[in-house]
């Protein structure tokens, strides 16, 4: 009798067992790395589209986020992670996908784009498509969301700047990334590395006298506390977007791909709409503290920026005749 119950105990665990499988309920957990801090509508998106896979798959697709580059020192060293499939996704801004497929340095370029609008009708194009599907076939890296808009990119400083001049010999804080440094010094500034995540240091103690920060990450980066001016150029617009490793991603179950592509893009409406109502709050709790934003004629900014994006694409940096393509279409 007992030999009895115990064969049929196991047949019961083999049916369970096969029936889980077969209707894709197997628990999968996966890890989310960003680099921005815990306060940041970044994260707070993360962690938005982490509930959405959790809710969407009854509990059965798990996505831990880490922030503030728990998982790597830099978006660099993050990216790379990614590619060897030590991390299953990664979220960050559009143009440091260049470290993958060069071409997304045009995304990187200050005083390209005029606006949000010009960026989302470059990416319904058949250039920005081509980009997407190198990313997967050279590199095994998967966009599953890039409707994460962001707010333009400011000048924040400890001094007013509001022309060129007022740039000269600026000590700016600047990612590793070439056309940000580039770019900056030649508009004067003295540009120096420094991670994201440093940032705040650097500028409280005096390492730099500005950066260039998303308008919508001043106030939960605290940068605002240790410079007082952000000045209103608006001259990066790249959306911030969810990379996945194909290899991760392809292993996954049709249903899972599913819920992972609605719940970034139903994320991305989200994060656009929370970046701007955040600002909002925030704009009116740093004029309370001083802060003081200054309208500026970009017109000069633009002129010297374009020089150097000729240099740039003579160089290699991206597709000969990408930059002069996307002027024309705005």
């Amino acid at each position: 009798m007992l030999k009895k119950s115990l064969s049929l105990l196991c047949i019961f665990t083999l049916i369970f067992c096969f029936l889980s499988t077969a209707t894709g309920a197997q628990k999968i957990t996966w890890k989310l790395a960003g680099v921005h801090a815990v306060t940041t509508p970044e994260t707070k998106g993360l962690n938005y589209f982490a509930d959405l896979v959790k809710k969407e798959s009854g509990g059965n697709f798990i996505i831990h986020v880490y922030p503030a580059g728990q998982l790597g020192k830099n978006a660099v060293a993050l990216v790379e992670n990614l590619m060897m499939g030590s991390i299953e996704m990664f979220g960050n801004v559009m143009d440091w996908n260049q470290h993958l497929v060069k071409d997304f340095a045009i995304l990187a370029m200050p005083f390209l784009f005029k606006d949000l609008e010009a960026v989302k009708g470059f990416q319904k194009g058949s250039i920005y498509q081509d980009m997407k599907g190198r990313l997967i076939k050279e590199r095994k890296v998967r966009i599953i969301a890039d409707n994460w808009y962001r707010l333009p990119k400011v000048l924040v400083s400890k001094r007013p700047v509001r022309t060129l001049d007022d740039l000269q010999g600026m000590k700016m804080r600047m990612p590793s990334l070439k056309t940000y440094f580039e770019t900056w010094k030649a508009l004067g500034a003295k540009p120096t590395t420094i991670p994201w995540a440093e940032a705040f240091l650097a500028l409280k103690k005096g390492v730099v006298d500005g950066m260039d920060s998303p308008l919508g990450s001043v106030y939960g980066m605290k940068f605002y506390q240790a410079a007082s001016y952000i000045g209103m150029t608006n001259h990066l617009v790249a959306p911030f977007d969810l990379l996945t490793n194909e290899k991760k991603y392809q292993e996954l179950p049709e249903s899972h791909k599913k819920i992972l592509l609605k719940a970034g893009k139903e994320a991305g409406d989200h994060y656009t709409k929370l970046v701007v109502d955040m600002f909002e709050k925030d704009k009116v709790k740093m004029e309370k503290a001083g802060v003081k934003f200054i309208e500026i004629d970009t017109g000069p900014f633009a002129r010297e920026a374009m020089k150097v994006a000729e240099r740039f694409e003579a160089e290699g940096m991206w597709k000969k005749g990408l930059f002069k393509q996307i002027l024309e279409s705005q």
